[in-house]
């Protein structure tokens, strides 16, 4: 008799994890986020310029994103500034950076909606360029700084 009662009560418990044969349209309904990240045609140094970011997500615009941070930094130099954006409206967040040296810059766009994030990045000069750099900013990938050695 107790034996009958376990059995009966796994089946229980068993049925009750039975798979969800909808689980499809819970995949099927994600919206990835874009953004876009956008600069003056012309950026200069010695003055402050603004970067935008366009945020949306399945085309509509999101105006209420968790985060959008940008991440600025110079080839020529290792340090990094970071600056959280301010939400212009309409799915356009802008920060404000001071470019004090010529040369190729990288401007990456930090942003979280939801469980959601893009870390687009655009690469850009600030004046005149190198020619390695114009070499680079047409024809090169994004990260500023390689290895010749792999790690394992």
């Amino acid at each position: 008799m107790r034996y009958l009662i376990l059995v009966m009560t796994l089946a229980l418990f068993l049925s009750a994890c039975s798979v969800n044969s909808n689980n499809h349209e819970d995949y099927t309904d994600f919206k990835a986020i874009e953004v876009r990240v956008e600069l003056p045609d012309s950026v200069s140094e010695g003055g402050q310029q603004t970067i935008f970011a366009y945020v949306s997500q399945g085309g509509e615009d999101v105006s209420d994103a968790e985060l959008v941070r940008f991440e600025v930094w110079s080839n020529n130099h290792e340090q990094h500034e970071y600056v959280t954006a301010t939400p212009e409206g309409n799915g356009v967040y802008a920060v404000d950076v001071d470019f004090t040296q010529e040369g190729l810059y990288f401007a990456k766009a930090l942003t979280q909606v939801g469980d959601l994030f893009a870390m687009p990045t655009k690469r850009f000069a600030v004046g005149k360029l190198t020619p390695e750099e114009a070499e680079r900013l047409i024809n090169g990938n994004n990260q500023p700084y390689t290895n010749d050695h792999s790690h394992h």
